[in-house]
């Protein structure tokens, strides 16, 4: 766990933190940014992605 974490703050919250003030300086909105918990089931997390990038949803969506 412990190493997980240690790769989550040196490889991934920097990421975060550089799309996050991407999008925020995009003046054409074409870099956007959103943060879906991923708590509940694969189809409710899809859902909440689908939802965040402006979808409606997963249906129809196979995979």
């Amino acid at each position: 766990m412990r190493k997980r974490l240690d790769v989550y703050h040196s490889q991934t919250k920097p990421l975060v933190a550089f799309y996050c003030s991407l999008a925020e300086s995009s003046e054409d909105c074409a870099t956007r940014y959103a943060r879906v918990a991923g708590v509940g089931s694969v189809e409710e997390i899809r859902d909440k992605v689908f939802e965040a990038l402006g979808g409606s949803g997963g249906e129809g969506v196979s995979g």
